[in-house]
């Protein structure tokens, strides 16, 4: 059985809906899912492309703290968070260990 029509969402408009519980003139122009933040649309350029790789090379392919050359990530050494940047000068290698410990160091940090 089809579903009954359902007008748009929008205080006083009557038109039926076409997407997102919208009308045509009110529904959203892009899918939800299709926006990014400020945050990711330069984690996913800059970030992704240029600094983790020189990142990776500048530190030898190795956690600087252990030592490890397996399931290696690149942290922000001051969070982004609390005022760090993107720059490789605030990136460094670590393990997935080690980079879970010092996540945990920085939040009881507050």
């Amino acid at each position: 059985m089809p579903r009954a029509a359902s007008i748009c969402l929008v205080h006083g408009c009557t038109k039926r809906t076409a997407r997102a519980g919208r009308c045509g003139e009110h529904a959203p122009s892009e899918q939800p899912w299709a926006r990014k933040s400020a945050r990711n649309l330069l984690k996913d350029s800059a970030w992704e492309r240029q600094v983790r790789p020189r990142a990776l090379a500048r530190d030898s392919f190795a956690c600087l703290v252990c030592g490890a050359c397996e399931r290696l990530e690149v942290d922000h050494i001051l969070p982004i968070a609390k005022g760090g940047t993107w720059a490789l000068d605030n990136a460094q290698t670590l393990c997935r260990r080690c980079h879970e410990e010092k996540t945990a160091r920085d939040r009881r940090k507050k």
